[in-house]
C-alpha cells in the first residue's frame, strides 16, 4: 500500500513535465502500478514517503525515474529530482526536478526539455495548472520549438487547449517554411484561428524574403501556402 501510495502522487506529477493532463485519479487506479528504489521509508507521523536510489516507477504507459522521489500524503505534496526523466504517452519530460501540490500546479526547473506531440520547450522553468485551461507559465523565459518554427522571449505563457502563447520581452520568432523571421516587446501567437496569426507590439518588425516591415503594433496571417500578409 505504500508502495501505491507513493507511486500514485508521484505520477500525478508526469502531467506536468508533459504540459499535459494525466489519466485522472480514477484511471490510475485501474492500471497496474510498479515502484522500485534502492531505499523506501515512510514516517507515519509527518505522512512524508521517500524512495531514494535509482527510483522508478511505472503505470500503464507512463513511467518517471530519478535520483529520488517524496511524497506527502497529508499535504499532496510530491517531488522528483536529480536526472528526472518522465514519459507517457506522446509527452516527454528531462529535467533537474519536478515538484507539485495536489493536482493543481506542477512546477519543473532546472534544464527543462518537454515535449508534447510536436512542440517542444526548453528553459530553466515552467509552471503548469491543469484547472485553468493547461495554463503554462515560464516567468524566466524559454523557447518553444515546433514544426513551423521557434518562439523565444523572456517570459512565456501559454494556454495548451487554446494553442495561444504569448511571449513579452525580446520576444522573437522564426519560422524557415515560411521565410519569414520577426520579433517586438511582446508577440502574441493565435494558432487555432481559422487564419493562424501573430500580433506584435512595441518596436515590431518582421522580415520574409527581401521585405521588411517595421511598426508599432502589427498583426502577421500566417497563409497555409507560406505567405504572411501583415497589417
Amino acid at each position: 500500500m505504500t508502495k501505491k501510495k507513493l507511486y500514485r502522487g508521484i505520477l500525478v506529477l508526469l502531467a506536468a513535465g508533459a504540459l499535459s493532463a494525466a489519466a485522472s485519479a480514477a484511471q490510475q487506479g485501474t492500471e497496474p502500478t510498479n515502484l522500485t528504489a534502492d531505499s523506501l521509508t515512510y514516517d507515519t507521523r509527518t505522512g512524508l514517503i521517500t524512495a531514494e536510489t535509482n527510483v522508478r516507477m511505472e503505470q500503464g504507459t507512463g513511467w518517471v525515474t530519478g535520483a529520488r522521489a517524496t511524497y506527502n500524503t497529508k499535504t499532496e505534496e510530491g517531488t522528483v529530482e536529480g536526472g528526472v526523466r518522465a514519459v507517457r504517452d506522446d509527452m516527454n519530460l528531462s529535467c533537474d526536478r519536478l515538484s507539485g501540490v495536489g493536482q493543481d500546479h506542477w512546477q519543473a526547473s532546472g534544464s527543462v526539455s518537454m515535449t508534447k506531440a510536436d512542440r517542444t520547450f526548453t528553459g530553466p522553468q515552467v509552471d503548469y495548472y491543469p484547472s485553468q485551461n493547461d495554463y503554462i507559465l515560464a516567468a524566466s523565459g524559454g523557447t518553444i520549438t515546433s514544426a513551423d518554427g521557434t518562439l523565444t522571449a523572456d517570459r512565456l505563457e501559454g494556454w495548451m487547449k487554446e494553442n495561444r502563447f504569448v511571449g513579452t520581452g525580446s520576444a522573437h520568432i522564426v519560422s524557415p517554411p515560411r521565410d519569414l523571421e520577426g520579433g517586438g516587446d511582446r508577440m502574441e501567437y493565435f494558432g487555432s484561428a481559422e487564419k493562424p496569426y501573430v500580433v506584435l507590439d512595441g518596436n515590431a518588425w518582421v522580415f520574409q524574403g527581401n521585405n521588411m516591415a517595421r511598426s508599432n503594433h502589427m498583426t502577421v496571417y500566417l497563409s497555409d501556402d507560406g505567405s504572411a500578409v501583415t497589417e
